[in-house]
């Protein structure tokens, strides 16, 4: 893939500074890896009595820092599903399970700091990979920090702030871990995250940054002008609605995107038998997306089930086991109650429901006897008339080593 320039910017950055009565440094150790409860430290304070009283955990040069959802974490950490075995589900235990509302859906954020001393004048903060990715922001003088969020996983940052004349006020590099590439848009677009970090069989990994997966993305869950700076940032230029008729869109939510919309009417099943030839449509534009660079979200309105099918097959022909997928399925119920579920059907978001019938599918009718999930999904697209170029080219495009 190609290098853009920095009109793809693939990181949401929400500043949330206050400026008020300046307090010392909180103290913590250079090179220790971080909480992960957002709220960790800070108290009962009030920003008149703490500048950093509503910041982000800090992070310093040399941490090592959690960047997925504590709770997502521990479940993809801890729960092991078998291929084709959905007899069980964890994703509802105390444990992992969120409570309702979710917002285990949110990526961990962390703060950038700088002294009192520093703190006036406005600030140049670069924040930036080794892979060529980098983002510039200013923050208006009286600030004490800027809040990070959207970073991706298992990556080395750098960043720099410099004050008037250039001056470099702090700088630093830091790592990050995680199983999912979480995204968070400010404005209630929800049930987000890059498909890309899944491991397939072979040991090869899936490329994050090139495609998107979530909720519902439209002008009215688009309701602020962070919440469009945010997507913007985060460099996605194609949508593709997968809703039906009563609520699919006409164009895209932003206008600078690519846009298609095929009009599906139901997931699972009825999906892959009965909207064959609009699955053929799905996978192509994605396809079509990534050989040309450019980041493509795809979403139904809560990300639950036509998005989770759509999925099923991206991951399936690229080779990530079953068992995985079905867990990368139940994501979804870590979103705010009224994003994960619809009519208070909580258990329909788990693997024994919808997407064991869609799994099934598959198996049943297109893997062979020793014959791998993948290849059945592949036999499934070119049942429907995809190419087996486009196939090869996917792969070729979406994993590496």
């Amino acid at each position: 893939m190609k290098t853009r320039k920095l009109l793809v910017i693939l990181l949401a950055l929400p500043l949330l500074a206050y400026c008020t009565k300046p307090t010392p440094d909180n103290g913590q150790e250079q090179g220790q890896e971080q909480g992960q409860d957002p709220g960790q430290g800070q108290g009962q304070v009030t920003p008149e009595e703490d500048p950093f009283a509503e910041a982000a955990p800090e992070v310093k040069n040399g941490d090592l820092i959690l960047v997925t959802n504590e709770k997502m974490q521990a479940f993809l950490e801890n729960v092991k599903y078998p291929e084709r075995d959905y007899t069980e589900t964890h994703i509802l235990d105390e444990v992992y399970g969120p409570t309702a509302p979710g917002n285990a859906d949110k990526p961990q954020e962390y703060s950038i700091r700088w002294t009192k001393a520093d703190a006036e004048g406005d600030k140049t903060v670069k924040l930036w990979e080794d892979d060529g990715w980098s983002r510039e922001m200013t923050v208006e003088g009286g600030e004490y920090y800027v809040n990070i969020i959207n970073l991706r996983p298992n990556a080395h940052y750098h960043f720099e702030v410099k004050g008037a004349g250039g001056k470099t006020v702090t700088s630093g590099a830091f790592d990050t871990k995680g199983l999912v590439y979480q995204v968070l848009f400010k404005a209630n677009v929800r049930n987000a995250r890059d498909l890309g970090g899944w491991k397939t069989k072979d040991g090869r990994t899936v490329k994050y940054r090139m495609i998107y997966r979530g909720g519902r993305l439209q002008p009215s869950t688009l309701t602020s002008k962070r919440g469009k700076e945010d997507l913007k940032a985060q460099g996605i230029l194609a949508q593709l609605d997968l809703r039906g008729k009563s609520d699919v869109l006409s164009g895209p939510a932003v206008d600078y995107m690519d846009f298609f919309a095929p009009v599906i009417e139901e997931g699972y099943t009825q999906m892959l038998k009965d909207d064959g030839a609009k699955v053929k449509q799905c996978f192509e534009y994605v396809a079509a997306c990534v050989k040309t660079d450019k980041p493509v979200y795809y979403h139904c309105s809560l990300g639950r089930d036509r998005t989770g099918t759509l999925s099923m097959i991206l991951l399936g022909v690229l080779g990530v086991d079953e068992g995985d997928i079905s867990k990368e399925y139940e994501l979804t119920q870590f979103a705010p109650y009224e994003w994960a579920t619809s009519g208070g059907e909580t258990t329909k978001m788990t693997r024994r429901a919808d997407y064991k019938g869609a799994a099934n599918y598959i198996w049943n009718n297109f893997v062979g006897e020793g014959e791998s999930f993948a290849q059945g999904v592949e036999k499934y697209l070119l049942s429907i008339g995809v190419k087996q170029a486009v196939i090869d080219e996917f792969r070729s495009q979406m994993l590496v080593k």
